[in-house]
């Protein structure tokens, strides 16, 4: 899967998904101060999932009808935390994911909006 992990996701759940295998590109490797819609459009042109805890995303999708190629918001929770919740949407909502839903991954449950 490709993914763009914005900078408050941590460069730890980027190591990881290069571990496994996946292709990912980091915000902060670009701009880290790059605007949210400069990286829903960078998303977008290279059809990348954003993982973020940030919720503007959503906001932007769902209040001003922007366009997505998927996006995995993350309770910011500490590090470990946010990795056990990242392999297991991977395990359970690939699906999901690489579908173009909104997945919201909570400490207590996991949430999919899909298009």
């Amino acid at each position: 899967m490709k993914f763009l992990v914005d900078v408050n996701a941590s460069g730890t759940l980027a190591q990881w998904l290069v571990a496994q295998g996946h292709d990912v590109v980091r915000v902060s490797d670009r701009n880290p101060r790059m605007g949210d819609e400069d990286i829903l459009n960078w998303a977008i042109a290279e059809q990348r999932i954003i993982v973020t805890t940030d919720q503007d995303f959503e906001q932007m999708i769902w209040q001003e009808g922007k366009a997505h190629f998927g996006i995995l918001r993350i309770e910011n929770l500490p590090r470990a935390e946010r990795l056990a919740l990242l392999r297991d949407v991977l395990k359970h909502h690939h699906l999901d994911l690489t579908s173009g839903a909104i997945v919201i991954a909570l400490s207590r449950r996991i949430r999919i909006r899909r298009r």
